[in-house]
């Protein structure tokens, strides 16, 4: 028996699973032309001119696919269709409309379409600038784009086999034999709202940063294009310019986006700071090191014939690294070792990824065995003096640095396997931050003096002599310099002290490149300019790394329990946390803090904590600086008992002062209101400020109040004095409506006073005023805070690489050959 839904919108799911259908197939008709035009270029041009026309139009037909795709799934989001398991699962009624956008990339299946989105926007340019590599690249991304489409597709071939995930799917398809369906009218009464989106993704570095993020990985696909148009026809020399133009942009996408991510952890997660070696952080950062590497050895073979072979193994390697970070982060693998991995979900990917992910690896492998003979090569080894030798140098220890970190990473994923083979276990480092940065630090020091000393070298032999003395005058200035910063910010440690210097000197080698050596060629700086901003990111990170301090020690030797599992954990934060009373005043390094409250409002679930910090003379006792900071925190977010904390952060030019809150309490509201009968005048004091009662207001109105035509309203007009929190001015209301009496409460929630106009005595002229006070220990917080030293050195230096990519690019661009 069929029963008829009732208030079910079943039409955008109809042209949604329509819309998906059309450009998967568009996208495999696509494919399938645009490789007959490519084997038939040199045989018969005219017929591979027809078929690219066919493929172009087949790629329009799947490009207006993808983009209907996104507009009826925005149209199911924004009109809150909740018989759609997509819009009842990541969205409600309640979501501001930016934060409507950020719902399609909380769901595996919005960020497949963001994905395929860009890839189609990317494809269009590979059509329009890619001249004799168009047939050949387009066939590979094509291809690509119908392995991204079946994602979306949400067939089954047996009851136990599903190829994708449509996010057309019906809610009550997704929770089959669910009681509440069968309720013909379940929308009405029980589907009230929807679950709303997970809470740390209600930033607004979330609305840009997944797209950015995206485009980074999509355009990935460019370059490894290129390369196995290169292999397909064996022509070693027409790819070398789109690509390096194609890695360029990459390389800067990829980069902001992956930076992007550092400033919304920074700006919306209690990491403690912009990066903590989460295993997501890593999957995304590892392709682009790859890419790096390889977009350096493509400029070795283009300048003199050498890297080739380790070029294209390079490049392959960075699109498949891409698709095993969508593996690592969406099949539920990383476990619990991420806090922003797909755990669920994604499990249903699994082997749908690791056969593209193989399809991708076997593609690469053959290509490269076809023609690894004929490949160009030069047998003599490069000049120790040589750019290129260094360069080669440089991309080993980018190599190096990814292999590191990926290996890390995917140790949940070979566990099983070797503890299979050999009978023990293994698990992920205890002290993650630590285990990476131990090893890292040795990457960034070589990094660093690379980055400044490649710049002077030339292509194939360099004077060596006069390249000596250059760099014992550049090595010299840095000396001093880094003895001066070094000597300033106490930094110890060889390995630091080290990485210091080579930060410095590469600063140092740039600036004197760009300006003395570059004179005049302001197009021409872009890659000084790029290794400049990676010199100054290096720094950043160590400034603002080793110089991190801990504000919120706790001295008062009581232990603050904050519900961690390991003992040393328990103990290290309960040591780097501090418990604030309302209203008390508790010293926190060269700060005092005072937390003042908390507030709320309708429109936004947030709750906010108000503390003040003051800086105090020590000579003259005298404040010489005062803020308040707003850390706040969604509390038992979607129905979960706990916080979710966001933080709030002092920027200063030279140094952030970062705060956020990891445990609240208030107690039930027990207190009793106490009621005195005040004149115009007269003054009340109370636990912590006084009150006076300046007299009456007729028709007196304000917000919270609503009145009414037949409303008569007076109010008591009081002005609280404190000492430490300043004035308030309240004004609770007595409102005459239909023979009844009605009072409006006013409070001053900041020192935990609520007040009452209970009651007006004429012929005295006196009101009856009823006021509670809060106990300060009824309610407390515990915060964390943390002293970032030059962490803007850190975002300038990743703008300024990001920017050097994009100079280099548009030099590219516009140099003949």
């Amino acid at each position: 028996m069929t029963t008829n839904f009732i208030g079910e919108n079943l039409l955008p799911g109809q042209l949604g699973h329509f819309f998906i259908i059309l450009s998967f197939i568009a996208s495999f008709f696509s494919g399938v032309c645009f490789f007959l035009a490519a084997k038939s270029e040199t045989t018969d041009p005219k017929a591979s001119l027809a078929w690219k026309r066919l493929a172009r139009g087949s790629f329009l037909f799947h490009t207006i696919g993808i983009i209907a795709i996104f507009s009826v799934l925005y149209y199911v989001i924004t009109h809150h269709l909740f018989e759609y398991n997509y819009a009842y699962q990541h969205s409600n009624k309640e979501l501001p409309m930016k934060y409507l956008l950020s719902c399609f990339w909380e769901g595996q299946e919005g960020s497949f379409m963001l994905w395929t989105f860009w890839h189609c926007v990317l494809g269009w340019a590979v059509i329009r600038w890619s001249k004799g590599l168009e047939n050949r690249a387009m066939t590979v991304i094509s291809g690509t784009q119908v392995a991204l489409t079946t994602m979306l597709l949400g067939f089954y071939l047996t009851p136990e086999l599903k190829i994708g995930s449509t996010p057309f799917i019906l809610l009550r398809d997704a929770m089959v034999g669910a009681p509440i369906f069968s309720d013909p009218n379940y929308l009405a009464n029980f589907i009230k709202d929807g679950n709303g989106l997970n809470v740390l993704l209600q930033n607004y570095w979330m609305v840009i940063h997944p797209p950015v993020l995206f485009l980074g990985f999509a355009s990935t696909l460019v370059p490894f294009s290129f390369i196995i148009a290169a292999l397909w026809k064996g022509d070693y020399s027409s790819f070398i310019k789109p690509t390096i133009i194609a890695t360029l942009f990459s390389g800067a996408a990829l980069g902001t986006g992956i930076m992007m991510g550092g400033a919304w952890a920074y700006e919306s997660l209690n990491f403690g700071g912009y990066w903590a070696w989460d295993p997501v952080e890593n999957a995304s950062l590892v392709p682009w090191l790859t890419m790096v590497a390889g977009l350096h050895t493509l400029i070795i073979f283009k300048a003199t014939g050498r890297s080739l072979k380790i070029t294209m193994v390079l490049y392959a390697l960075t699109y498949a690294l891409v698709w095993y970070s969508t593996f690592l982060t969406r099949t539920g693998v990383l476990g619990d070792t991420s806090v922003h991995a797909f755990t669920g979900e994604g499990k249903s990917l699994y082997w749908h990824l690791l056969v593209v992910l193989g399809t991708i690896l076997i593609l690469s492998a053959i290509m490269m065995a076809r023609r690894w003979r004929s490949m160009p090569s030069i047998p003599t080894e490069e000049a120790l003096s040589s750019r290129e030798f260094w360069m080669t140098i440089g991309a080993f220890v980018f190599i190096l640095s990814a292999a590191h970190i990926i290996l890390v990473t995917s140790i949940p994923v070979y566990a099983p396997l070797v503890k299979w083979l050999s009978g023990k276990e293994i698990a992920p480092p205890n002290e993650r931050e630590l285990h990476y940065n131990n090893v890292q630090v040795w990457i960034a020091i070589m990094l660093g003096l690379l980055s400044g000393a490649t710049l002077y070298l030339k292509f194939k032999k360099t004077e060596t002599k006069a390249i000596f003395k250059k760099f014992l005058i550049l090595g010299g200035i840095a000396l001093l310099l880094s003895l001066f910063i070094g000597f300033g910010q106490k930094i110890s440690g060889i390995q630091y002290v080290l990485m210091l210097f080579s930060a410095v000197f590469a600063i140092v080698a740039c600036v004197y490149y760009a300006f003395g050596v570059q004179k005049g060629k302001l197009k021409k700086r872009g890659a000084a300019l790029t290794h400049f901003g990676f010199a100054v990111t290096l720094l950043g990170v160590l400034l603002s790394s080793y110089g991190k301090e801990v504000l919120s020690i706790n001295t008062t030797g009581a232990q603050i329990d904050l519900g961690k599992s390991d003992p040393m954990d328990a103990l290290k934060e309960s040591q780097e946390n501090i418990l604030l009373f309302r209203g008390s005043r508790v010293a926190m390094g060269d700060y005092f803090a005072t937390y003042l409250g908390d507030s709320s409002s309708k429109e936004d679930p947030r709750q906010f904590f108000k503390v003040r910090f003051e800086r105090i003379d020590p000579k003259t006792k005298q404040t010489i600086e005062e803020f308040v900071l707003y850390p706040d925190a969604f509390v038992n977010p979607k129905g979960q008992q706990g916080l979710s904390s966001n933080p709030d952060t002092r920027h200063y030019l030279n140094r952030d002062i970062f705060t956020y809150v990891n445990s609240i309490y208030k107690a039930p509201d027990k207190g009793e209101y106490k009621s005195d009968t005040l004149h115009a005048g007269d003054t009340l004091f109370l636990a912590n400020s006084m009150m006076v009662f300046e007299g009456f207001e007729r028709d007196a109105t304000r917000e919270g109040y609503r009145p009414r035509q037949e409303d008569v309203t007076v109010g008591a007009k009081l002005k609280v004095h404190t000492l430490e929190e300043g004035n308030y001015d309240l004004k609770p209301l007595l409102v005459v409506r239909d023979n009844q009496l009605i009072t409006v409460d006013d409070s001053a929630k900041g020192i935990g006073l609520y007040t009452r106009f209970a009651g007006l005595i004429p012929e005295q002229n006196a009101a009856i005023i009823d006021t509670k006070q809060l106990d300060p220990k009824d309610q407390y917080i515990v915060l964390k805070a943390l002293l970032f030293p030059y962490i803007n050195v850190l975002w300038i230096g990743i703008l300024l690489t990001a920017f050097g990519f994009l100079m280099s690019m548009w030099n590219r661009i516009t140099k003949k050959a």
